[in-house]
């Protein structure tokens, strides 16, 4: 069941965001690395209703944040261009338990953010990745979306600021 995150599944939350952290670490991907994200960006995304958590059995095995309004770090793309100029939806912090890997988890979630963006009468959604994270960009793909350029991240984030970015025109009745 996916549903909104609540401020007391924040260390169920903060668990899988450390297990993220390592197994990206272990792929050699320059993502979720220095601190970041960090537990008070969670904490704002719960408390801004912006926030899922995939349940099963009583445990959070996965995870998204659905973002309204303008991303300041999408103003400015690179080597692209975004497909749309439109109110959009933006996907972060998509994460599943490695126990539940390859189980079609992330695919429910991004899913889900589709058909919340198309209740809300918005039907466009942009997303960004590391450029090594070969599995994220398989699945954006997978899924229809298309990769339109670049971003960078704040000029205060450590580490690799590039991302690629992503985005998507859904298509749908509101259900």
């Amino acid at each position: 069941m996916i549903r909104l995150a609540k401020l007391s599944d924040l260390d169920a939350i903060w668990a899988l965001r450390l297990q993220t952290t390592a197994l990206l670490k272990s792929r050699g991907i320059d993502q979720w690395q220095y601190f970041k994200p960090e537990k008070e960006t969670f904490i704002k995304d719960i408390n801004q209703n912006e926030f899922y958590v995939y349940e099963l059995d009583s445990k959070i095995i996965g995870m998204i944040a659905i973002k309204s309004g303008i991303e300041e770090t999408y103003l400015d793309i690179y080597e692209g261009a975004w497909t749309k100029d439109e109110l959009y939806y933006t996907i972060h912090r998509l994460a599943v338990d490695t126990q539940f890997l390859g189980k079609n988890i992330s695919k429910e979630l991004m899913t889900f953010a589709h058909q919340l963006a198309i209740n809300h009468n918005i039907y466009y959604v942009r997303i960004d990745t590391h450029e090594d994270n070969i599995k994220a960009q398989r699945l954006f793909t997978s899924i229809g979306y298309k990769l339109t350029g670049y971003i960078l991240l704040e000029k205060d984030h450590p580490g690799e600021r590039k991302r690629l970015a992503y985005d998507i025109t859904l298509e749908g009745e509101t259900l």
